[in-house]
């Protein structure tokens, strides 16, 4: 809708002001340990991921077939506040983004997923080795 300017010719064209619409605020659901219950997903991954994922898993299948070529090992115990909230946190030289968190293997390249050691063989070197032949991170836990 135009008004009429006060400049001849209209030069200046004076639009009506728009009503702004206050959307309602609504927060996203929570699970019982207070996270969002559908996280927003990960970004597709980088052929820079792709390509540390394959050497990830060839770096855990050497290992698993010779445990003494994990490297020296490097821990760290993180201790709260609170009684019985202390973390120990072990990673290996010979394994970059690979770790341990109270008795969990973690990776990196994997954010979210944790393993025992049976699940390390059996499903993050295949979760690993899906990442970089396809792309595909893990999206269902399987045990």
């Amino acid at each position: 809708m135009r008004r009429p300017s006060p400049f001849q010719g209209e030069l200046f064209p004076v639009e009506a002001p728009q009503q702004r619409v206050r959307e309602k605020h609504t927060k996203p659901a929570m699970d019982l340990a207070g996270r969002p219950s559908d996280p927003s997903p990960l970004p597709p991954p980088t052929m820079r991921e792709r390509a540390a994922a394959a050497i990830s898993a060839r770096a855990l299948r050497a290992v698993v077939a010779d445990p003494s070529r994990l490297g020296a090992a490097n821990m760290a115990h993180i201790d709260f506040n609170r009684p019985r909230r202390g973390v120990w946190i072990a990673t290996w030289d010979g394994l970059p983004g690979f770790s341990r968190v109270n008795g969990q293997y973690q990776h990196d390249l994997l954010p979210g997923w944790g393993y025992t050691w049976a699940e390390v063989q059996a499903e993050m070197i295949p979760d690993l080795e899906t990442l970089a032949e396809r792309g595909e991170r893990p999206t269902t836990a399987t045990s």
